[in-house]
């Protein structure tokens, strides 16, 4: 007998993992290996669903609740429902895991090109030592930048050390949480991920000063630490759980978001609780490297004690008109 569709297995970046045939039906899915559809999931019940032609549906096929513990859940949206008519794309969850239904009608995408076997994204042998070249070549810049001393490799190389070994054990957990839900460890993207976020956080930082530095009157560094972080954190967690993690994209902007307002909600209050009483001390945002002097407009000698000379004459003139005047005699 002909298939009437498929239903697809998919991952949290809505990849196939697995496709079924949906033939003679009543089709029966669970954990139990009675079932002619078995997931591996511990949020399924063993027959957790019945797909059959639902007769007032036109024929069209109908996966019903076969009053499971967690239900099964339309999607978008999540929402509990008893029944759901199947039409081709028709998502869905049971547990923890989310399938769609295919009629066998369905169009597929044109192939691909072959390009001789060069994979589409970097594979990850080579973006992992890109990431980390490009972590360490920034970070040598950012202390080159921020320092008005002679620059020192060995140590701006030593300080440079300390942030990657940070981002290598950043990247580490996340892959571990990879290997723990995913069966993968996935640490290049991980890494390239980290170092990507501290990559455009130190070009927000250095754009801020600047800014801060020749439009005094723009609060730069405010903005870029408030907004600017925020949003990095944000698509920093939703980078990472997307390679963590079999979650919808709507459920990942919702952590993500989650996440980015706690961390800037904690920011400003560790600000605010940290500042000091009134000093007499300047107080500065950041340490910019100075232009360079070819590059500062100047005037010639004659032009500035030209200049010089007009003050001198407009102050007199001031202080003539404020001279106090002696009474007339009659």
């Amino acid at each position: 007998m002909a298939p009437l569709g498929y239903l697809e297995v998919l991952d949290g970046r809505n990849r196939v993992t697995q496709r079924f045939a949906v033939e003679a039906l009543p089709l029966t899915v669970g954990r139990a290996y009675t079932n002619r559809i078995i997931l591996d999931d511990p949020f399924v019940s063993p027959e957790h669903l019945v797909i059959d032609l639902a007769a007032e549906a036109g024929g069209q096929l109908r996966a019903s609740d076969l009053e499971s513990v967690n239900g099964l859940r339309a999607l978008p949206g999540g929402k509990r429902v008893a029944s759901l008519t199947l039409v081709s794309g028709a998502l869905f969850q049971i547990g923890h895991t989310i399938l769609r239904y295919r009629e066998i009608t369905e169009p597929v995408a044109p192939a691909a090109l072959d390009t001789g076997g060069r994979a589409p994204r970097l594979p990850p042998r080579i973006l992992g030592p890109a990431s980390l070249l490009a972590l360490l070549a920034a970070l040598l810049l950012e202390y080159y930048f921020a320092s008005y001393e002679r620059f020192n490799f060995a140590r701006a190389f030593s300080e440079s050390l300390t942030t990657v070994s940070i981002v290598f054990t950043w990247a580490g957990l996340w892959s571990l949480l990879s290997r723990v839900v995913l069966g993968r460890f996935y640490y290049a993207e991980h890494f390239a991920l980290a170092c990507g976020a501290i990559l455009l956080s130190l070009f927000l930082n250095l754009s801020a000063e600047w800014t801060e530095f020749l439009f005094p009157a723009v609060p730069g560094l405010w903005t870029a630490s408030l907004v600017g972080s925020g949003a990095l954190v944000a698509a920093l967690v939703f980078g990472h759980l997307g390679w963590a993690s079999s979650m919808l994209r709507r459920s990942r902007a919702w952590v993500a978001l989650g996440v980015s307002v706690a961390v800037i909600g904690a920011g400003v209050i560790a600000e605010y609780a940290g500042r000091d009483a009134f000093s007499t001390e300047m107080d500065y945002s950041g340490v910019i490297k100075p232009i360079n002097t070819r590059w500062v407009p100047t005037v010639s000698i004659d032009e500035f004690l030209g200049d010089g000379a007009k003050l001198k004459k407009d102050l007199e003139a001031l202080a003539q008109r404020a001279r106090p005047r002696s009474p007339e005699t009659p």
